[in-house]
């Protein structure tokens, strides 16, 4: 029960996490299909135990529908609830979708359905009142949202002013803010020009050009914008059409996409499906799937929603397209925590738009599944157009004589510590500790982060920098950095460096004991458990001379973690490493 208890917890966390990488910064680092594997087996496990002394009252299921705001910008509080969308690669869900819907409305038959792409782009509510429009925000949180309603004026598809003399005292008009893939390719070749960091996809392209805090930088990126659909609508006739909304909608002067269906049939909507998914490639924008909602709109205010989705609304999203290239080279990188990750590099590939070069094999068990060969040719595919992932090994054009078996090492290839195999993680990992340079350097990159004790200014860049020139070997480091030292750094100047060393003063004082456990890269110790171990132990000292059995009265710290801990605290350059910092730190304790 312990583990269920910590199960929970870590994938309340993870999803947190991952809504804010997505909602919040643009900058996921999982699939969509990944999410949603995560947000099922959370919704399953809190489903069978809410009943349960692991989930109180206190701790109530998870409902988050999008991410939190940004601190720059102000909130704007959405009129009405803005849903995210169950969604499924699975084109025959419709079937069980149709049935659910069928069931809630007492088996009515001939359900009418809208169904339209679903853009790629960053979502949007645009709040008018007696036909003026009055704020803009992103989705947030479902319920909160960031204003960006200056930034919203600079895009031309977007009316200031409602046309017409038959106008709605209120509405809030939903669509989807994007970039034309043409004018992404031109914005990413300015930014080659001028020495800028490339945008990964038009996405995130359009998404980080409206959270500009300098308008007239939105302005120039040239967005665009479609509307699909509503939140409060205010008007004097009841229209019962989601379909005939969105016309009236488009009568008032938003851009609505022409291309959609209305039917009762899922024969019509799978073929509209399938059509979508063979013009995508051809389109200016991107979409990743369509959209089937219930047309009536009586009938989705009678539906309603569950957790964070509305009943009346299903994604039915495309796959990747796979392409075609052979590995050069296989790769094993030492993680922050000590673990072994193989990656395998490959002739570049452009995937939508993207150039893909290489794409993780996460352990030894996909490499063995995979029996992958350096020369092989294989299929590569970005997971919900995010993630590159090998599909599969096209065995039939492997090249007996050119292609050589991949052994995964015994020994860490940064320190030559012998490697230990974790059953519970089904993963190789390096024991050494701080002792191991690569390592090293991703735990010193987290410890300085914004997860760590946060010093901000110093970067990843400068700290690969201070490691470079050897001036920084372990967190203790940080806090015999000075201005002299810092100005030795290239790129660091004088106002930078007295910035960092305020910054570290600052955060030698607002280290919380979670977050300085978290940041010592102990495998299996992620921040549900390091809050955990914070919360009983509530010492920085306690918990460095600890034993098994204290250990093993911690709830989610099972026999592996148990011995993770155990080996990591009992290497003596990790206890001397830790003693120091315990001095040089105020670590506080505060109940999570």
């Amino acid at each position: 029960m312990k583990f269920i208890h910590a199960k929970i917890k870590e994938l309340r966390l993870q999803l947190r996490y991952h809504n804010y990488l997505y909602y919040t910064l643009d900058s996921p680092v999982i699939s969509d299909d990944v999410y949603d594997s995560l947000y099922e087996n959370l919704i399953n496990l809190e489903k069978k135990y809410r009943n349960s002394s692991l989930l109180p009252l206190s701790q109530p299921l998870l409902k988050q529908i999008g991410g939190c705001k940004l601190q720059v910008f102000s909130e704007s509080f959405h009129k009405t609830p803005m849903l995210s969308l169950q969604s499924t690669h699975d084109i025959n869900r419709i079937v069980c979708f149709n049935k659910k819907i069928k069931k809630y409305l007492n088996n009515i038959d001939d359900i009418l359905y809208y169904c339209d792409f679903k853009f790629d782009g960053l979502a949007v509510n645009l709040y008018y009142k007696n036909g003026f429009l009055k704020s803009a925000s992103t989705r947030g949180d479902g319920r909160v949202g960031e204003n960006i309603t200056r930034n919203i004026h600079t895009i031309s598809s977007i009316p200031r002013q409602i046309l017409g003399k038959d106008i709605p005292r209120k509405i809030e008009v939903r669509g989807e803010v994007f970039m034309k893939k043409s004018d992404f390719f031109l914005l990413n070749q300015s930014c080659k020009q001028l020495g800028r960091k490339l945008f990964s996809n038009p996405r995130n392209a359009a998404a980080g050009s409206l959270r500009q805090l300098n308008p007239e930088i939105t302005q120039k990126r040239n967005l665009m914008f479609f509307a699909y659909g509503y939140g409060l609508f205010s008007y004097k006739k009841y229209i019962n059409s989601h379909f005939n909304r969105l016309l009236q909608i488009k009568k008032w002067g938003f851009p609505v996409y022409t291309d959609y269906i209305v039917s009762n049939k899922l024969t019509d909507i799978i073929d509209f499906y399938n059509q979508a998914n063979n013009k995508r490639s051809r389109l200016d924008f991107e979409i990743d799937g369509i959209v089937v909602k219930v047309n009536s709109v009586f009938s989705q205010e009678k539906l309603g929603y569950v957790e964070k989705y509305p009943r009346w609304a299903i994604a039915l999203k495309f796959f990747s397209h796979d392409v075609e290239t052979r590995i050069t080279k296989i790769s094993f990188q030492v993680g922050r925590t000590g673990v072994i990750t193989p990656v395998a590099y490959f002739n570049p590939v452009n995937i939508s738009g993207v150039v893909i070069r290489k794409a993780s094999l996460y352990n030894l068990k996909t490499m063995e599944r995979l029996n992958i060969h350096i020369h092989d040719v294989v299929t590569v595919y970005r997971a919900g157009d995010v993630i590159p992932k090998i599909r599969d090994i096209l065995i039939n054009k492997r090249d007996i004589k050119l292609v050589k078996k991949i052994f995964f090492p015994k020994h860490c290839v940064s320190c030559h510590t012998k490697l230990i195999f974790s059953s519970h993680f089904h993963e190789f990992y390096c024991p050494a500790g701080f002792s191991c340079p690569d390592q090293n350097s991703r735990r010193l990159i987290y410890f300085a982060s914004k997860s760590g004790i946060n010093i901000q200014g110093l970067g990843k860049k400068n700290i690969i920098k201070l490691i470079k020139y050897a001036y920084l070997r372990t967190p203790v480091d940080f806090f015999i950095l000075n201005i002299k030292i810092l100005g030795n750094i290239p790129g660091i100047g004088e106002k930078l460096s007295i910035k960092i060393i305020k910054n570290i003063e600052l955060a030698k004082n607002c280290v919380t004991l979670d977050k300085f456990i978290c940041s010592l890269g102990i495998l299996g110790v992620g921040k549900a458990i390091a809050k955990s171990i914070s919360n009983y132990y509530q010492s920085a000292k306690k918990f460095l001379y600890t034993n098994k059995y204290e250990l093993s009265k911690i709830n989610g710290i099972g026999s592996n973690i148990n011995q993770s801990i155990m080996t990591f605290i009992k290497n003596k350059n990790n206890i001397k490493i830790i003693l120091r910092l315990i001095k040089l730190l105020n670590i506080s304790f505060v109940y999570k």
